[in-house]
C-alpha cells in the first residue's frame, strides 16, 4: 500500500476523520487546533482554531454541519463546518475521549477519563442525561444499532452493555488485562472486537458475549479497530508504530504496516485510523505527527 505523507501538525496527533460526503478531512491533537484538509490534493486548506487544550477526538454531523472536537480539558466544543465558527462548548467535567453521533436518535454520545458516558443534544449544546460507566477512562464505546446496544470499553478491564434506548445496564464482563482501548462491531453485527493495553484483539459472539478469538495482534496497546465501509476487511492501529489489516472473514493478518515494513509507516505511536467514505482511503496519524493517507485502491 502506498501512501502520501503530510506535514502540518507541529505536536503529536490524536484524532482525525473523514467527512462522508466530501474529499475533506480532518485532524487534532496536541497543536490547540483542527486542520482541514483535502483528500484530492493533499493539501490543508483551513484551520479551527478557537481552542485552547488538546483534542483527543472529533465527530462530524453532516445534516447539521456540524464538527465536534473533545478535549482533555473536559470541553465539547461545536464548530460551524462552513464558516470554522465556535458556535458553543459544554464542559463533560473530565478529558473527553471518545465522541460519537447516533443519527435515530438525534444524540451526541461522549466518553470520558472518569468513567462518564454523556449523552447531549447537539443543537442544543445541553447535556441531557449521564451515567457512569465504571470509573476510569473509557476511551472507546460502539453502537449497534439493529440490537439497540451500546458497548464501552475501560481501563478497568471490563466490557460494558447497556441499552441504546434508555442507556440502561445489561451486562459486563471482564475483557484484557490492564485495560481495553478499543472497540466494534463487525459491519455484519455478529461480532464485538475489542483491543487492549495487552496488545490482545478478542472477538466476542454478540449472542453469547463468549470469546471466539484471542490473540497478540500488536506489540503494544491496540488504540483502534476500523471496519473497510464495503470489503471484508478492517485495521487496527497501536502503540507500537504499526497499523495492520486483517481479512474480516477468519481475522487472519492481511497486510502489516509498520515502518520495517512499509517504507512509509510511522516512526512512533499510531493514535487514531479511519476509512474514507468511499473506502479508497485509510487515514492514519500519529505521535510523529504526521497525517498519512494510505490507497487502498493498489492492493488485490
Amino acid at each position: 500500500m502506498k501512501a502520501s505523507t503530510l506535514a502540518g501538525h507541529s505536536n503529536p496527533i490524536y484524532a482525525v476523520i473523514a467527512h462522508p460526503f466530501e474529499p475533506l478531512l480532518y485532524t487534532a491533537g496536541n497543536d490547540k487546533g483542527i486542520v482541514e484538509w483535502n483528500s484530492d490534493t493533499k493539501i490543508h486548506q483551513r484551520i479551527f482554531n478557537q481552542i485552547q487544550h488538546t483534542v483527543y477526538c472529533l465527530e462530524i454531523i453532516p445534516e447539521n454541519n456540524l464538527l465536534i472536537a473533545g478535549c482533555n480539558d473536559g470541553n465539547i466544543c461545536f464548530f460551524d463546518l462552513s464558516s470554522t465558527q465556535l458556535l458553543g462548548k459544554l464542559n463533560a467535567g473530565s478529558a473527553v475521549f471518545s465522541l460519537k453521533f447516533v443519527s435515530q436518535k438525534k444524540e451526541l454520545i461522549a466518553s470520558t477519563d472518569r468513567g462518564t458516558i454523556l449523552i447531549i443534544d447537539p443543537i442544543e449544546k445541553k447535556n441531557i442525561h449521564q451515567f457512569q460507566s465504571g470509573i476510569q477512562k473509557v476511551r472507546s464505546f460502539t453502537i449497534h444499532q439493529q440490537k439497540n446496544l451500546l458497548v464501552s470499553v475501560s481501563n478497568d478491564e471490563m466490557i460494558r452493555i447497556y441499552h441504546l434506548d434508555d442507556y440502561s445496564f445489561i451486562n459486563e464482563f471482564h475483557g484484557h488485562e490492564v485495560g481495553i482501548g478499543s472497540v466494534t462491531f463487525s459491519n455484519n453485527g455478529k461480532y464485538l472486537l475489542s483491543g487492549g493495553r495487552d496488545a490482545h484483539l478478542k472477538v466476542w459472539d454478540v449472542n453469547s458475549w463468549e470469546c471466539k478469538q484471542d490473540f497478540a495482534a500488536h506489540l503494544f496497546a491496540i488504540y483502534k479497530i476500523v471496519y473497510h465501509p464495503t470489503q471484508p476487511y478492517f485495521a487496527t492501529a497501536s502503540r507500537d508504530k504499526s497499523i495492520k489489516i486483517w481479512r474480516a472473514e477468519d481475522w487472519s493478518l492481511f497486510k502489516n504496516l509498520s515502518i520495517d515494513k512499509a517504507k512509509e509507516g510511522h516512526r512512533l505511536s499510531v493514535n487514531d485510523i479511519c476509512w474514507t467514505a468511499n473506502g479508497e482511503h485509510l487515514l492514519s496519524v500519529g505521535d510523529d505527527k504526521m497525517l498519512k493517507i494510505w490507497d487502498f485502491e493498489d492492493v488485490s
